[in-house]
């Protein structure tokens, strides 16, 4: 029988060795989640809490003290303009009070006359003093008076215009107090016995917010008798960070998610206040905070003013940026680096970051459309590693 030289037996025992242990070396895989970096819209918000109140506000008071009649109105009706709201029926006036009045209003009369006939006064001085520049304006041309005459007439003349302004101002002063003596007087006579009740309308359309009192009572003058606001004007003022105030602009989109209704309203920033404040928060952090005051589009009538809500504001906006998930970025000392898997290997890139929000990032530098980046690298990972993607497990970089 012939015998197998052991030499080459040898060769082949030690080249499996070597296999065997460049295998091990190798080890298996690791399985990664990937994501593809691609072209997409990408948009940057602030969340935002705050509280909704009408831009018009209407304080409705009573013109006169007087006993004012049980409303019959309730919180939260519908008003029209010029809607009856509240009658009242004014306090009676004594003869003595009566006679003051009208008198008062006499006199008013007797000055409104005597303002008159000043302005009358003024304008025939103004009208001769204008003709006297006329008259003597030749004369000077022709040196028959002297320089120093002709601007004595000039300046009488434009003594005479003020004199003329200053009697009409005289003449609407004393209108006013005329019309102040005769509002007087009719409220105290509206008072008297058998007089009609006055009516309390609704100044605009809207919604009563509040009743001061329902029961019939006395009020005096200027007091409150209820709250109606315009609610088609509805405003959300909103608090905010001071460092996220200063990326906050007027004209920017606001998104109300949280306010009880299941429709998400809109609306865009008004003005964003200059002046914050200090606000402590639930942890007992001290905060500085500015208000944000934001109009809503299409308020529903269920929303009223008051109401707690809770969104977000639109600071940025792009379209067809590069972007990938956030979860695939981690920090490398003062920059940002990723993972991106090429021929089965991970291999680790520097970047260059845009806008971002909190799922996705736009790439400005370091990464091409198409590549696949790694999400969540384990420790696992470094540059290098051959890895394969998990079974079935594909990862979006879509934005909000």
């Amino acid at each position: 029988m012939r015998k197998i030289p052991r030499r080459p037996l040898f060769a082949l025992a030690a080249l499996a060795v070597v296999v065997i242990v460049l295998l091990m070396a190798r080890g298996s895989p690791v399985e990664v989640d990937l994501a593809t970096a691609s072209p997409d819209s990408l948009s940057v918000t602030i969340p935002v809490e705050g509280t909704t109140r009408a831009r018009d506000l209407y304080a409705v008071t009573a013109p006169v003290t007087g006993r004012v009649a049980r409303l019959d109105i309730e919180q939260g009706d519908t008003v029209e303009e010029g809607d009856l709201l509240a009658r009242i029926f004014p306090t009676e006036q004594d003869a003595r009070t009566l006679a003051t009045l009208r008198a008062e209003v006499q006199s008013a009369r007797g000055g409104v006359a005597e303002a008159e006939s000043r302005v009358r006064e003024a304008e025939l001085q103004e009208v001769q003093a204008r003709r006297e520049v006329e008259r003597r304006r030749p004369l000077a041309e022709m040196g028959a008076i002297s320089a120093e005459a002709m601007e004595q007439v000039q300046l009488a003349a434009v003594a005479a215009t003020q004199r003329l302004e200053s009697a009409r101002a005289g003449l609407t002063a004393a209108r006013a107090a005329l019309e102040g003596a005769q509002a007087r007087l009719l409220g105290a006579e509206s008072g008297q016995a058998g007089a009609p009740a006055l009516p309390v309308t609704a100044p605009v359309s809207g919604r009563v917010l509040r009743i001061t009192a329902q029961s019939e009572r006395v009020v005096g003058a200027g007091e409150p008798l209820l709250e109606l606001a315009n609610t088609g004007g509805l405003e959300v003022v909103l608090d905010v960070l001071s460092e996220d105030a200063v990326r906050i602009e007027p004209g920017q989109g606001l998104r109300i998610t949280g306010w009880g209704g299941e429709r998400v309203l809109t609306g865009s920033v008004r003005t964003v206040t200059l002046a914050g404040y200090t606000e402590v928060s639930a942890l007992g952090v001290e905060e500085q905070r500015v208000d944000v005051y934001a109009d809503l589009h299409d308020v529903p009538r269920s929303l009223g003013t008051g109401y707690r809500v809770s969104g977000e504001i639109v600071v940025w906006k792009g379209a067809d940026v590069l972007t990938v998930p956030t979860s695939a970025l981690f920090r490398s000392g003062n920059g940002w680096r990723l993972f991106v898997v090429e021929d089965g290997r991970a291999r680790l890139r520097d970047v260059e970051l845009g806008e971002r929000n909190e799922e996705a990032v736009e790439i400005v530098r370091g990464v091409s459309a198409g590549e696949r980046v790694i999400v969540y690298p384990s420790d696992a990972i470094e540059d290098g590693v051959r890895v394969r993607a998990t079974s079935g497990a594909s990862v979006s970089s879509r934005a909000p």
